[in-house]
């Protein structure tokens, strides 16, 4: 008897489930269970509505998703500022410049 066994493309690539990573479904799976319950019990429509956003953020086209793209976009712009340093560079030709010219 021969078995066949099918492989992903990329070995490497995280576990998908439909469109979404299989962390991802789980978390938004929860999500929506908790927001099903916090509806039957207290009417409000909050973490059903943070569950179908965290569930719409992380819908997966080639291993890239718009959560991933404002996590990266976050860090870039606000956890880690850019340093830029103007002149230090040009303020050392500039006074090497003008001693050559007291000469």
């Amino acid at each position: 008897m021969e078995r066949l066994y099918i492989y992903p493309d990329n070995l490497k690539s995280a576990p998908t489930l439909w469109l979404w990573r299989l962390k991802d479904m789980a978390i938004g799976g929860l999500l929506a269970v908790f927001g099903v319950a916090m509806l039957a019990q207290f009417g409000t429509l909050l973490f059903a509505a943070a569950a179908a956003l965290y569930l719409f953020l992380t819908v997966c086209f080639d291993d890239a998703c718009i959560l991933d793209f404002l996590r990266k976009a976050g860090v870039y712009f606000i956890g880690k500022p850019q340093i830029y340093r103007w002149g230090t560079l040009g303020v050392k030709v500039h006074e090497k410049a003008k001693k050559k010219q007291k000469k």
